[in-house]
């Protein structure tokens, strides 16, 4: 989707993706698209960007950084940055603000996640996640970027219970603690009760929901 967004922005855009699935429906995506875009998606790490050095004029991550290495990362980006070229990671601020019920049974649900995660989750297998709020110092301390800024912003999209529901099921947390099976019971009826709260606060119908972002700028 970040990808996509670019299209007639710019010379050329690389979507970069680790994961084979996510890949598959990135290229997927593009296939239904007409032909003749400057648009590819190719596989690779942030440490290990399929780019020439030099040759970006902008590199994004979209909610994704804190999920990177971020020594080796930069690092990354600094090399296939061309002179003055921007880096830019930006994050949505979660939930959505809407009605203050809802939002705390979001962060109770997040929470619960990330407990069932600690108690029955591999450690070994657990991605590493790292505080959204260091980004801006991450970006200062590298040393690869003149100049450093956080900007934040929002925009009031139309929104459903089903689409409200569906960010929250969407949060990392949540899909890796209901993989669990049984140990995830008690948050799927959970889930259950927030889905019947946001049917409620819709009512069937589309309100204007309030979404808030934050994004971190490096310039080389």
């Amino acid at each position: 989707m970040s990808t996509l967004a670019w299209e007639g922005r710019a010379r050329q855009v690389i979507g970069v993706e680790p994961n084979a699935d996510m890949l598959g429906k990135a290229r997927q995506k593009l296939a239904l698209l007409p032909e003749g875009r400057q648009i590819s998606f190719e596989h690779g790490y942030s440490n290990e960007l399929p780019v020439q050095t030099g040759s970006a004029d902008i590199v994004t991550c979209s909610q994704s950084f804190h999920w990177m290495e971020p020594i080796s990362t930069l690092q990354e980006i600094h090399r296939v940055l061309a002179e003055g070229g921007i880096f830019a990671a930006y994050d949505c601020d979660w939930p959505p603000i809407l009605n203050w019920q809802l939002e705390r049974e979001y962060e109770h649900l997040i929470d619960l996640a990330e407990r069932i995660l600690d108690e029955h989750g591999d450690p070994q297998q657990r991605a590493v996640k790292r505080d959204k709020s260091t980004h801006l110092q991450t970006l200062h301390n590298s040393g690869h970027f003149r100049f450093v800024r956080e900007i934040v912003f929002h925009n009031t999209e139309p929104c459903s219970a089903e689409r409200y529901t569906g960010i929250l099921l969407s949060q990392g947390g949540i899909q890796a603690a209901l993989k669990l099976g049984a140990a995830a019971r008690y948050l799927e009826s959970e889930i259950d009760v927030f889905r019947a709260m946001a049917n409620d606060v819709f009512r069937g119908g589309m309100i204007n929901v309030l979404f808030s972002y934050r994004m971190r700028l490096g310039i080389k």
